[in-house]
């Protein structure tokens, strides 16, 4: 459970790092490669497009990074025999991309066998000893 509100957080706030992970396990690309393709087309392409704008046009170009990342949800769904439903991968990408690229690298995770995540070095948390408290019957 924890994993997945990690890889949640990470792909909310970092997009590119989970896709380049997603890439790179899918043998579509490089890890760097991919992830920095991506930080272009998503954060300085919608950066500049916002300010160029002044604001107009934040998610416009959005539709840039949704046709990048399609190929590759597509070619997850054939390696893994994944219907493409409710929606095409496009407009997956296009509505909700973060979400996206979290629920590829969940898929990617789970069908892999790799559920523990080594490489996002999740930190172990347990929960403290169960505390009782003791009335003094003695007074």
């Amino acid at each position: 459970m924890l994993f997945i509100i990690y890889a949640g957080c990470i792909g909310c706030l970092c997009p590119c790092f989970l896709f380049g992970k997603n890439a790179d396990f899918l043998g579509s690309g490089t890890f760097l490669g991919s992830c920095v393709t991506h930080f272009i087309l998503w954060s300085v392409v919608n950066t500049a497009c916002c300010l160029l704008t002044d604001g107009l046009f934040w998610g416009l170009p959005g539709c840039l990074v949704s046709c990048y990342a399609c190929g590759y949800r597509k070619a997850l769904r054939s390696k893994y025999n994944l219907p493409e439903a409710p929606c095409g991968d496009f407009v997956t990408h296009f509505c909700c991309h973060p979400c996206a690229i979290c629920q590829e690298y969940r898929e990617i995770r789970e069908r892999s066998g790799d559920c523990e995540a080594t490489d996002l070095k999740l930190a172990v948390v347990t929960a403290p000893p169960i505390q009782t408290m003791h009335s003094d019957s003695k007074q």
